[in-house]
C-alpha cells in the first residue's frame, strides 16, 4: 500500500483530495472570471500609450476610439478603462482572496498533519514559498470576512494598517493590473493567483506524486 496505516490515519481526517481540489478549482474559476477584465485594462492602457507616443497600430486606435472616442490626445490612462467600473470584478476579486486563503489554510494543515510522521518537508516548503511571495493573502481574507469589525476600527489586525482610513477594495496600477488593497498595503491580484496555482500544483505533486506513490 502506498500509505502505511499511521500516515493514512493522520491524513484522512483532512479529506485531502476534496479540500485541495475544492480551493484549487475555486482559485482557477475566479481567475477565469477576472483575468479577461485585467487583460482588457492592460490592452486599453497600452493602446493609449501607443497613441500618445505616435506609433499605435490600427487595432490600438480602434480600442481607444471604443473607450474614449472624443479626444484621444487629452485622455489619461485611468479614463480609458477602470477595472472598478466592471460590475462583477470587486466581488470576484474578494472571492478570489478568500479562495486563496482557503487553499493556503488547507496546505498548512496538510503540512501539520504530516509533520509528526516525517513526511512534511515538501509540503512545508510549498507553504513557505507562497507565504513569502504573498504575505497579505491571509490578512486580506481576515479583513474581508470580519469587515464589520475592521470598519469600526476593532479588527484584530488593525495595527497592520499603514493608512488606517483605507478600507478593503480594488484599484489598478499604471499598466492596468488589478490591485487589492487595504490600509496602505497592496497586492497584485493575478500574480497572487498564479502563485496560488503554483501552490496547488505543489500540493498535488507532494501528496499524489510522493505520499501516494507506489
Amino acid at each position: 500500500m502506498p500509505l502505511d496505516d499511521d500516515l493514512n490515519a493522520a491524513l484522512s481526517p483532512l479529506h485531502f483530495g476534496a479540500n485541495v481540489r475544492l480551493w484549487g478549482k475555486a482559485v482557477a474559476l475566479q481567475i477565469s472570471r477576472i483575468k479577461p477584465i485585467e487583460d482588457l485594462a492592460l490592452r486599453t492602457i497600452e493602446a493609449l500609450k501607443a497613441v500618445e507616443n505616435g506609433n499605435p497600430t490600427t487595432e490600438q486606435i480602434a480600442i481607444c476610439n471604443e473607450f474614449q472616442p472624443d479626444s484621444l490626445e487629452e485622455t489619461a490612462p485611468d479614463k480609458i478603462f477602470l477595472v472598478l467600473d466592471h460590475p462583477t470584478v470587486l466581488v470576484d476579486a474578494m472571492m478570489l482572496v478568500v479562495a486563496m486563503r482557503g487553499l493556503l489554510s488547507q496546505a498548512e494543515q496538510m503540512a501539520l498533519q504530516a509533520e509528526a510522521l516525517g513526511k512534511a518537508p515538501g509540503l512545508r516548503q510549498a507553504v513557505k514559498r507562497f507565504q513569502a511571495a504573498q504575505p497579505n493573502v491571509a490578512h486580506f481574507r481576515n479583513v474581508i470576512i470580519h469587515n464589520d469589525e475592521y470598519s469600526i476600527g476593532k479588527g484584530q489586525g488593525k495595527k497592520k494598517a499603514i493608512n488606517p482610513t483605507e478600507g478593503m477594495g480594488i484599484s489598478q496600477d499604471e499598466d492596468g493590473r488589478i490591485l487589492v488593497g487595504w490600509g496602505g498595503h497592496r497586492m497584485h491580484l493575478m500574480q497572487a493567483a498564479e502563485d496560488a496555482l503554483t501552490l496547488w500544483r505543489d500540493l498535488n505533486g507532494e501528496y499524489w506524486g510522493k505520499l501516494l506513490a507506489p
